[in-house]
This record gives C-alpha cells, sequence and structure tokens, in this order.
C-alpha cells in the first residue's frame, strides 16, 4: 500500500526453503529486468492572458500476472493550484475528491485492503507530489488526470510557461534521514535510471492580450504555429524524455499594460487579479553589500558550475564604487574567498575575478542551510544594506528550514536567487527569493545568462521602495498575498483578492521611491467580469501559500505567549489549510485527493509494489558528460536486477553517489539506485575534478566582458586586439589619433574601442550588457573634458569597426 507516516517495512531476508519458480518473462516498458507501469504522460495546457490551465494525463498499465500498486513521484510548477484529479479504467471513471490527508491516507488503504480500485495524489513539498494507483489488475491499462492552474510567469518583456518533468536526486542533511516513519530524504528521492522507456507530450495553447511575436524554446525543440495573439505550440519529437524542464518563452509585440481581472461566483461576490507594472524614475544605483553565495556541491558539475562562473564574472564587472562584495562557497563546508566583504576596488576584484576563473563543484553535499545561517549572521559592512545572491540548483530535502531561516532574516537582507541547470527545485528557488523580500530567475543548460545576471543587479542595486500599501477602494477582500512582494521598477506585481461584493472600485498602489512618491490606479469594472472559478482558485491558492510560509493574517495574531506555546498558531493554521482546500479542492500540505473505485469482484491477493523510476536530470553533476551517452555512472545492472528477497552487494563505479557513510550498500527495493545516489562523490573522483582545469567561455561577448577592468576600463593589449580584428600595430595608431586626453591615452581608447565592440558583438543583447557599458561610459567621462568628447571618442571607434553606436 502507498507508505503513510508510518515506520517502514524492514527489507525483507533471504527466503527460506527451495527457490520459487522463476516468474514470466514481463512484456511492455522495462527497466533492469522489471516492468515500469507508467506508460507515458501527456500535457494539454492553456494559457490564456495571465492564466495557465493544464491537464496532466498519466498512463499506466499492469504488464504482470499479479495485480499492482504504482507509485510515482512527479514535479509540478511550485505556484500551481492542483485541483483536479479523476481515474479512468476501462469503462469506469471516478472522480477524487479531496479529504483531510490522514483521513485520504485511510480511504485509500482501506479501499486497498477490500481489492477495489484506489487512487491518491498528495503533495510532499509544493513542487514534488505522489500519485498512488492501487489494485491495478492484471492486463489493465489506467488513465490519471489532474488538473492545475497557475499564473503564467514573466521574465522582463516575455511570458514564460514552464513544465518541471523530473524530480532531481535531492540532497538530505542527516536530520532528513532519520525518524520514524517516511523521512524527506525517502519522500523526495524516487528510484532513478539512467534513462526511463516512457516520455512527454504536449499541447500548448497561448491566447495572450496582445500580438505574438514569437515562441521559443531554450530547452526543447518546438513545432509553433502563430496567428496573431494566438499561438499553438506542440515539441518537435512526438514524445521526448522527461529528463530536464520544459520552458517555452513568448515574447509578445508589444508592452502588457497594468489591469485588474474580475471573476463571478454567481452569489454576488467573485475574485479579483491586479496587475501592477510601477514604474518610477531610476535613482543613482544606490551602494550595498552584496554577498555570493555559491552552490559548489557535486550536483553543480557540468554546464551548472560553468553557467556559474559566468554569471559571477558579469557580476563582478558590473559592481560599482562604494559597493562591498564576497564570494562565498558551500558544499559540505563554507569557503569564503574573503574572511568579511571587502570594498570594490582593484585589488578585491582581480582576486574575486581569478576566483570565479578557478571554480569549481568540489565541496560534496548540497548543505545550504549552515552556509545561508553563516552568511545572513556575519557582521555587515557598516552602513551598507545587505543582498545576498544565491546561485544553486536547489536539490535539497530541507526547504522549509532553509526558506524559514532566510524569513527571520528578511529586515536585514535582501535575497535574490538564481536556479541553475536542468531540474533546479523551483520550490527553493522561488520559496527562498520570497522569503528574502527578493526575486528569482532561472537558467538552463546552454541557455543566455546574462539579462537574467543583469536583472538581479539591477534589483540588488535599486535604492529600497518603502511605505507600500494597496487600497481597494472599500472592497473589504481576503488578499493574498497578505504581505505585499518587494516593488521593482518596470515589474510586474501580481496580487489577488476574494470579495463578497463585486462592485465597481479603484484600486491603488501608492509607494515612496527615492526618486519621489509611486501612486498607480487602476479602475475596476465589474460588468467585464466572467462567470468562474479559476480566479478563486488562484487566490486561494495563493492564501494556501501564505499559510504554508508563515506570512498568513493567524501568523501575525498578537495574543498569550504561552498560547503560542501550545502550538495554537500552528494547529489554526493546520484548520485553515483543511478548510481551503476542501472548500476550493486543492492539494495542500494538509489535505489530498482520494479516488475510489468500487468493484463487483474485487482483486484477490496482495497487490505487488511497483514505484516507477524517473529519469535523472540532464546533466545532473555533470554525469553525462563524464559518463557518455547511455553509460550509467551507476552500479552494475546485474546488481539491480537481484531480486529483493536477496539483495546483493552495491558495487560503486566511478562518479556515482549515495547516502550515508559506508562505501557499500545493500537494496531493500530492486528499483532503489541507491537512494538518494548523492551524499557525497568517490574521493577519487573530487581528486580527479580538481585537477582538470575548468572550461572557459570562447564567446567573444563572453572574452570581452572577462577583460574588463574594476573601474570600467579596458587595457589595449593582444587579446583586445584579437577580438577587434585589428592587428595591434593598427589600434597602437589609433590611440594615438584621440588627441589629448586626461588619463591613460591607451586606456581611454581601448574603453571607447570596447563599447564599439559591445555594440558590434551583441547589438540584440544590449540589456545584458548595459551596465557594465554604463561603468565604461562614467570611466570616459571621468578622464574626458567633457560629455561631449567622451561621446566622440566612442564614436571615432564605432566608425573604426564599422559598428553603429
Amino acid at each position: 500500500m502507498r507508505p503513510k507516516p508510518a515506520p517502514p517495512r524492514p527489507a525483507p531476508g533471504p527466503a527460506p526453503g527451495p527457490a520459487p519458480a522463476p516468474a514470466p518473462a514481463p512484456t511492455g516498458l522495462v527497466a533492469l529486468g522489471l516492468p515500469i507501469p507508467l506508460q507515458g504522460v501527456t500535457v494539454e495546457a492553456e494559457v490564456k492572458d495571465l492564466a495557465v490551465r493544464q491537464v496532466v494525463t498519466q498512463r499506466y498499465r499492469n504488464d504482470e500476472a499479479a495485480p499492482i500498486e504504482a507509485v510515482y513521484v512527479f514535479p509540478l510548477e511550485e505556484g500551481a493550484a492542483v485541483c483536479g484529479f479523476e481515474a479512468l479504467i476501462g469503462e469506469t471513471h471516478v472522480v477524487g475528491r479531496v479529504e483531510e490527508r490522514d483521513a485520504a491516507f485511510t480511504a485509500y488503504d482501506e479501499a486497498m485492503a477490500a481489492g477495489h480500485g484506489a487512487y491518491l495524489l498528495d503533495q510532499e513539498q509544493p513542487d514534488v507530489f505522489t500519485a498512488s494507483i492501487g489494485n491495478v489488475p492484471p492486463g489493465a491499462e489506467v488513465l490519471v488526470r489532474l488538473t492545475t492552474v497557475s499564473v503564467v510567469a514573466e521574465e522582463g518583456e516575455d511570458r514564460v510557461y514552464a513544465l518541471p518533468t523530473t524530480v532531481s536526486p535531492r540532497y538530505a542533511p542527516e536530520e532528513d534521514r532519520k525518524g520514524v516513519g517516511r523521512t524527506p530524504a525517502e519522500a523526495l528521492n524516487p528510484p532513478v535510471l539512467w534513462s526511463v522507456p516512457y516520455g512527454l507530450s504536449l499541447t500548448l495553447r497561448l491566447e495572450m492580450p496582445v500580438g505574438i511575436r514569437s515562441v521559443e524554446s531554450p530547452t526543447h525543440p518546438l513545432s509553433v504555429e502563430v496567428d496573431g495573439s494566438r499561438a499553438t505550440v506542440t515539441l518537435g519529437e512526438r514524445e521526448t524524455a522527461l529528463d530536464r524542464d520544459l520552458v517555452v518563452r513568448v515574447k509578445l509585440a508589444g508592452p502588457e499594460g497594468q489591469r485588474v481581472l474580475a471573476e463571478r461566483d454567481g452569489k454576488g461576490g467573485g475574485a479579483v487579479l491586479v496587475s501592477f507594472r510601477p514604474r518610477f524614475e531610476a535613482a543613482t544605483a544606490g551602494s550595498s553589500e552584496v554577498v555570493f553565495l555559491v552552490d559548489r556541491s557535486g550536483s553543480m558539475e557540468g554546464s551548472s558550475i560553468a553557467q556559474v562562473r559566468n554569471a559571477l564574472q558579469l557580476f563582478l564587472r558590473s559592481l560599482g564604487e562604494g559597493t562591498s562584495f564576497n564570494v562565498v562557497g558551500f558544499g559540505s563546508t563554507v569557503q569564503a574567498l574573503f574572511p568579511e566583504s571587502r570594498p570594490y576596488d582593484p585589488q578585491s576584484f582581480a582576486e574575486a575575478s581569478r576566483h570565479v576563473e578557478g571554480m569549481r563543484a568540489d565541496l560534496g553535499g548540497t548543505e545550504i542551510l549552515p552556509a545561508l545561517r553563516t552568511v545572513l549572521e556575519a557582521r555587515r559592512a557598516e552602513g551598507l544594506p545587505r543582498v545576498v545572491v544565491v546561485l544553486t540548483d536547489g536539490e535539497v530535502t530541507n526547504a522549509p528550514a532553509v526558506l524559514a531561516l532566510a524569513a527571520r532574516h528578511a529586515g536585514t537582507a535582501r535575497v535574490l536567487t538564481l536556479g541553475i541547470g536542468a531540474g533546479a527545485s523551483r520550490h527553493l528557488v522561488k520559496g527562498l527569493a520570497r522569503a528574502g523580500n527578493g526575486a528569482a530567475e532561472f537558467v538552463a543548460p546552454r541557455e543566455r545568462i546574462e539579462g537574467k545576471v543583469m536583472r538581479h543587479l539591477r534589483r540588488a542595486l535599486q535604492p529600497a521602495v518603502t511605505d507600500v500599501v494597496l487600497d481597494w477602494g472599500g472592497l473589504a477582500p481576503e488578499q493574498a498575498p497578505h504581505v505585499l512582494p518587494p516593488v521593482f521598477d518596470g515589474e510586474r506585481l501580481l496580487v489577488h483578492g476574494l470579495v463578497k461584493e463585486l462592485r465597481p472600485a479603484t484600486v491603488t498602489l501608492t509607494a515612496r521611491a527615492p526618486s519621489g512618491p509611486i501612486r498607480v490606479e487602476i479602475p475596476l469594472d465589474p460588468s467585464g467580469a466572467v462567470e468562474g472559478t479559476t480566479l478563486a482558485t488562484l487566490a486561494a491558492r495563493e492564501l494556501v501559500r501564505d499559510l504554508a510560509e508563515g506570512r498568513s493574517p493567524l501568523h501575525g495574531r498578537k495574543g498569550s505567549r504561552q498560547e503560542d506555546r501550545r502550538g495554537r498558531t500552528e494547529d489554526r493554521v493546520r484548520e485553515r489549510l483543511v478548510e481551503l482546500g476542501k472548500r476550493y479542492g486543492l492539494v495542500t500540505s494538509a489535505t489530498s485527493f482520494v479516488a475510489v473505485e468500487e468493484r463487483a469482484t474485487p482483486v484477490s491477493g496482495d497487490a505487488v509494489l511497483r514505484k516507477v523510476p524517473v529519469a535523472l536530470t540532464h546533466d545532473w553533476g555533470g554525469l553525462e558528460a563524464a559518463a557518455g551517452a547511455g553509460a550509467p555512472a551507476f552500479a552494475a545492472p546485474s546488481a539491480m536486477a537481484m531480486p529483493a528477497a536477496a539483495p546483493a552487494p552495491m558495487r560503486r563505479a566511478r562518479g556515482s553517489f549515495m547516502i550515508g557513510e559506508p562505501d557499500h550498500a545493500t537494496l531493500a527495493d530492486p528499483y532503489d539506485i541507491p537512494l538518494p545516489i548523492l551524499h557525497r562523490i568517490d574521493r577519487e573522483d573530487a581528486r580527479e575534478r580538481a585537477s582538470t582545469p575548468s572550461r572557459t567561455s570562447t564567446r567573444p561577448l563572453d572574452r570581452l566582458v572577462s577583460l574588463q577592468r574594476h573601474d570600467g576600463s579596458w587595457d589595449l593589449d593582444d587579446r583586445l586586439a584579437a577580438l577587434s580584428g585589428f592587428e595591434h600595430d593598427e589600434l597602437e595608431k589609433g590611440w594615438r589619433a584621440l588627441g589629448p586626453v586626461g588619463g591613460d591615452p591607451r586606456r581611454v581608447f581601448a574603453t571607447a574601442l570596447a563599447l564599439a565592440l559591445l555594440e558590434r558583438l551583441a547589438p540584440g543583447e544590449r540589456d545584458e550588457w548595459e551596465l557594465l557599458a554604463q561603468k565604461a561610459r562614467c570611466f570616459l567621462e571621468s578622464v574626458a573634458s567633457s560629455r561631449g568628447q567622451a561621446m566622440r571618442w566612442v564614436d571615432f571607434a564605432c566608425a573604426l569597426v564599422g559598428g553603429q553606436r
């Protein structure tokens, strides 16, 4: 039966007596000699304006001679509201109902014991769910469908549809590996295979408020048909591997305005979603203490750590005078570049740049909690607000503790996060940013990182916006989020409201920026409201998140400290979660979906437990590149295929990972490969990685950026000459033509030349290099007699390289 919070069954020992007769050879999808009941996953999604509604269909088949119980651990977007669950077996259709979690488990177990069909959907974390499909008869096929709604993400001016597809192996600290019952290490680490025989098919329909300019994906080949503001998107292949998150980026033909969406509930009330996009005059970037907290655990090896190096080099070259900074790496240990943050100057910049150039993923397990605590509790640079930029794949089991730590320090440190890799934990990356009053970005392998880095840097250096107030014009809604998120210039701010009476009103956002007061008004006209439940479900999901992350009105209640010690707040939160889950049909940490298919002829005999293995995340820990296509870096398949009654010792291959300390492990389940394949890297592997030089980007733009000095200037040397396409002697003639300058004429000319090269090498990526170009222009103006002279130097260089300023 589906594991529930109770002591786990011990692994069976060798069976006494004669060996049983061999089972019939299985048919269907097979891995390591054992059938895989999951046959495939189909997603049908619709993005209409701001809302995403998707139906995920999982197809199971029992190709064995006995009934089975299939258990599949899978990811969903962390902000999605799971609001529908149903199963089809033959001509029978059963619809799930939401119950308090323990009651749902009980109903499932009782149906299993009675031989009926049993179906359960449970939340492990907000981005990881478990589907249990019980008592599937031999030869039967089951379709399980779950419905989700969410808000489409935004990155810069693009809309982004993201579909997580696999649960990456997650590092579990010691406290998550011990205890009574099913531990987080077990719940969040399904069995893993190098590849799995089932795949994904997708149909995505888009309906935008303005025309669609293009639809593209940095992760998958697509087939796209665009018709004005509508588009239909399918995967370039009929079925694709579930080994990396799918990202679809939609570029719109025009800017999206500020507006309010309304929905009627048929009882006079309804739901409201307000989309603000406050603009305020850009103030001079303030001085800050910026601490880069870098995940250097084993799972970051490969393309992930290479992306981190590129991101950090760009960050370092875009910092300004008056800033203090540090680079802190973590794994099983914490390694800081400096004992404490140092002012940004030529020496600290040079040391940091060299440090980043040699950075490797060589520090062991992902102990992010003590690393974050070290940074947040360190003595702050005097007089400077602290910003922590976390670069990680987020693959840990203790996300709730990490988020709680950031929330406790939210008054003294803003946290910005950058999720790296093909399967970064969206809950940890987004949740950590929410807890730290910051923002989150994600970058997939081979995706351009510069624009995301620049957005984060603008947020890090943007002076604080204070006194943020939302006035609903007398509507008095139940608002979510209860505590408004930070306001960033030009970025979307979404607020949900559930109202008892839907009537005309003006919703007003006010705040105070360094450049002056901000006031944004949006009128609400109920005549444009539609009948439906989507906005109400989204609002309820946001209320659930407030409760789960400690930002609800219940957490702000004042009263007896004794009452709080008795756990009354926790009890009220759980009661409210159950109430919301049942009223709106939502899976939460306190509620689950359960469905029972009562059968006239129940199945007989115990169902065989089949855990569905998931595909190892693409390039996880650099294993794909290290092992070569199709060559698993885990134990030999012969060891994996041993029956549970006679577990065989696990032989570790170089590059493999496992939990715990022993050098050998036994398998209690033939699909545990090994569970959760990560806690430490072979010392031999670590030495090998440490002795291997890091990969350096060969992109001309990255090479040009890497040559910039801390003050924004460039040196006139052979490296810059090679990028420009001119001989060094030709450039020597160039600087002499500048005439009198207030500084080193060679450096002045080199800086003007670099600005011209930025325009020539990457004219379409201006947002990615604009901040470092601004530093370069400031340098030129500091040595010029006038701003006009500095501009003439740049014009001269542009003419020289044939570019346009």
